[in-house]
């Protein structure tokens, strides 16, 4: 195994001489995590728990006597801030996509000056998303984004900010509806195979019908787009974005602070639609994760 993590680089390689002379694996030493010049008063939660299934969302809760400086997480190689919740807590979100590799990853959490370092052993289960078939015709067949579409989406989902503006969870629906197309589902155009699954869920709703904010936030973005049609991007902070798409208007531009549940638009099917609905996604740190898993309240599938 590769050492990717700061600090936690020399302890592995002491495992690794370890399981060399006793015989067993780096995965056995590791399988309980492990920690090194760690302030005993430190409590980690990590929820639901360290055997998730792809599409979930991961919280990392810590509660610790003496301030930490700079805490972080490390997942596959990559860092993440975790944030100050609060007097001596910490929270941060660890975003499982649709097609994480399945089986065990380690997850290191550590501060700056190691008063914390703690790994963890996250284990990723496979989740089974159904097959969609979509039948498209005329224009809608043709239709695709511009450099410009993806790259300002793109950019809008990667956002961070450090003061988060959502707190009770689950959050209502975005519209009143059913839903019709759920999370991670593997596309398929016309029979066939689009090599996307689908990053959201789709709310079947009539045109017209008002679409709310899940939570407080900051409109990144709110503009017509070629494939996405009428979009809203929102920033919620710490890390979470979510995004409205196929709106038939909007009512709020980019850099409003919009309250929980207020008006930004309505159902519509603009863009790549093929009838009125709001497609809802949620992202953390630029992963997109299943919103009906602990983020939104239940959503009546349509008959």
């Amino acid at each position: 195994m590769k050492d990717i993590y700061p600090m936690g680089g020399k302890f592995l390689r002491i495992f690794k001489i370890l399981a060399a002379i006793s015989g067993f694996s780096i995965a056995l030493l590791c399988i309980s995590g492990y920690s090194a010049n760690i302030n005993k008063n430190i409590n980690i939660e990590i929820s639901p728990s360290l055997k998730v299934k792809q599409g979930e969302t991961v919280v990392i809760d810590i509660e610790t006597e003496k301030p930490l400086k700079n805490p972080v997480y490390f997942f596959k190689g990559k860092k993440y801030k975790i944030y100050k919740k609060g007097e001596n807590s910490y929270k941060a979100l660890l975003g499982i996509s649709a097609i994480e590799k399945t089986g065990i990853h380690y997850l290191l959490i550590r501060d700056k000056e190691s008063k914390l370092e703690k790994q963890f052993n996250l284990t990723v289960a496979k989740s089974k998303f159904p097959i969609q078939n979509i039948r498209i015709s005329g224009k809608k067949s043709s239709l695709s984004a511009d450099n410009r579409e993806l790259g300002l989406i793109a950019n809008a989902k990667k956002t961070l900010s450090s003061k988060a503006y959502w707190n009770d969870v689950p959050f209502d629906s975005p519209t009143k509806g059913c839903l019709i197309s759920k999370y991670g589902l593997l596309r398929y155009h016309n029979g066939k195979p689009t090599g996307n699954y689908h990053k959201g869920i789709d709310i079947k709703a009539p045109s017209g019908q008002v679409i709310n904010t899940v939570a407080k936030g900051t409109v990144l973005l709110a503009e017509r787009f070629r494939l996405h049609g009428n979009t809203v991007v929102i920033d919620h902070g710490q890390g979470l974005i979510s995004l409205y798409i196929h709106m038939k208007n909007t009512h709020v531009k980019q850099g409003d602070v919009v309250t929980a549940n207020q008006k930004i638009g309505e159902v519509g099917t603009t863009g790549f639609s093929t009838g009125p609905h709001l497609h809802f996604g949620l992202y953390i740190n630029g992963t997109p994760i299943d919103p009906v898993k602990y983020w939104l309240k239940h959503i009546i599938p349509c008959k």
